[in-house]
């Protein structure tokens, strides 16, 4: 399905509501619990299916109404309201239902109501999960049509029901943006961004390699990149016209940080720190929100997510993060959360937007390695910089390579090293901190002529910490 239709109300969506509002539409619509997740299903008197109706969640954090909707949806919407979200077919019979029953929840409880485009893709069949467009026998494909796409409850869902069994590939319009968490999971091995560009034919939003759909695989490409030289062994493999636009001379600046710790107390562990840590010396103001998926609608609170991974233990969690619109520079990210025997592995990715590349704090993360080894919230770091836009959304343009900036390297691992062969390899390593809590930073920035250069010293410094640490 790739229609759309959110209901931002005043007052909590309660099961009464809900049924008098589709009662409304037609009174011979039934509803019916999906199986395998949490939303309900719009069906015919026949039995078919005409939309998805996800519960209402709270909305805590308003920022996110107008990072992914818009800033005119919430006006006029007091602080605490409820996002009510359906997915119609993309057919008359389909959207007529959701703009219905969306517009009488917010008549009888009060607010607003976004809708996306109305672009009918030309691919849908009635799956069994009620988020894809269409299935192969080893991919699934969801259609987006909105103009910033995060990873979402839906994909979340379409993801789990069929963990490890099927790639997730989520097509949009060329006007489409992805958010950080939702370009991180597809340019996984599991997931796929295509593309339907104004001609009809697709495209993949990362590599512009244009794209075929098959019935096995999904959409894939002729010839698929794998390597750091994979252009130069495929010169006859070309993105499509306009992906290789002039986009990284007038974009902003993208900076990446990801951050590896081991958390050996698994019953008060200071999650959520780590990204508190990187938006107080990067950003600016302290994380707005926090949610198991895109919108983050739940406010800012270490201790309640901490709560939330210890429910879900011992399954690995994934929580996502950003920053509040307005205030400092935008950021957002994502942290996974894996339960071991000998503790919890915290693994954080961040990144934060800014105008340009002069106006990147790199004089910095000195600054923000030394704090995070002082509170014990480092075994391993990395930065690296790209052109991209400063709001941290990403279109299916050609931005340029990401570049390192550097590297890092905690206590634990200091001192299972030792300093003096830490120092001593590829990279001249800067000694910080003090006593237990010292640390070790790589930088990388300005010690390479180009992008390749420089991550083959990554690559080879990350090689010798490895040997390192062994022996």
């Amino acid at each position: 399905m790739s229609y759309d239709v959110v209901a931002l109300v005043a007052h909590k969506p309660d099961d009464q509501a809900i049924a008098r509002a589709l009662q409304d539409v037609d009174p011979e619509l039934r509803l019916h619990q999906h199986k395998d997740t949490s939303v309900l299903q719009i069906r015919d008197q026949d039995g078919h299916l005409l939309a998805t109706l996800e519960p209402g969640q709270q909305v805590e954090c308003r920022g996110e109404v107008d990072r992914l909707l818009g800033p005119e949806v919430a006006a006029g919407l007091p602080d605490s309201c409820w996002w009510v979200e359906t997915r119609a077919r993309p057919d008359q019979a389909g959207r007529q239902v959701a703009h219905r029953f969306s517009d009488g929840l917010a008549l009888r409880l009060g607010g607003a109501v976004w809708t996306s485009g109305e672009a009918d893709f030309g691919l849908w069949r009635e799956p069994e999960h009620p988020a894809v467009e269409r299935t192969a026998t080893r991919a699934l494909l969801v259609a987006q049509d909105r103009a910033v796409v995060g990873f979402s409850s839906w994909l979340s869902d379409a993801v789990a029901t069929h963990a490890g069994q099927k790639a997730l590939q989520v097509l949009t319009p060329p006007t489409a943006r992805l958010t950080y968490g939702a370009r991180t999971f597809l340019a996984g091995p599991l997931g796929r961004w295509v593309v339907r560009g104004e001609d009809g034919g697709h495209y993949d939003g990362l590599t512009g390699l244009a794209v075929h759909w098959d019935d096995t695989y999904g959409f894939c490409a002729d010839k698929e990149p794998a390597g750091l030289d994979w252009a130069a062994k495929e010169p006859g493999a070309q993105p499509v016209a306009g992906f290789l636009a002039n986009f990284a001379e007038s974009a902003g600046t993208q900076l990446v940080v990801e951050v590896s710790v081991l958390h050996h107390d698994p019953h008060t562990p200071r999650l959520g720190r780590v990204v508190e840590v990187l938006a107080e010396h990067l950003a600016g103001p302290e994380p707005a929100g926090w949610g198991p998926h895109e919108p983050v609608l739940r406010m800012w609170d270490p201790e309640e997510l901490s709560a939330f991974a210890r429910q879900r233990a011992p399954k690995p969690s994934i929580c996502y993060v950003a920053g509040p619109l307005g205030v400092g520079h935008p950021f957002s990210g994502q942290m996974r959360l894996t339960w071991r025997t000998e503790g919890v592995l915290e693994r954080v990715s961040v990144v934060i937007g800014f105008g340009d590349e002069h106006t990147v704090p790199f004089e910095s993360l000195p600054t923000v390695v030394e704090a995070l080894a002082a509170e014990g919230l480092m075994d391993g770091l990395r930065v690296r910089r790209t052109p991209g836009r400063s709001d941290v959304t990403y279109g299916p343009v050609w931005a340029g390579p990401a570049v390192p900036v550097g590297i890092a390297i905690g206590p634990e691992r200091l001192q299972t090293i030792g300093i003096s062969r830490a120092q001593a390899g590829p990279i001249k390593g800067t000694l910080l901190g003090q006593g237990e809590a010292q640390a070790v930073w790589y930088p990388v920035l300005g010690s390479a002529a180009s992008p390749l250069k420089s991550l083959g010293l990554v690559q080879r410094q990350t090689s010798y910490l490895a040997s390192a640490g062994r022996s």
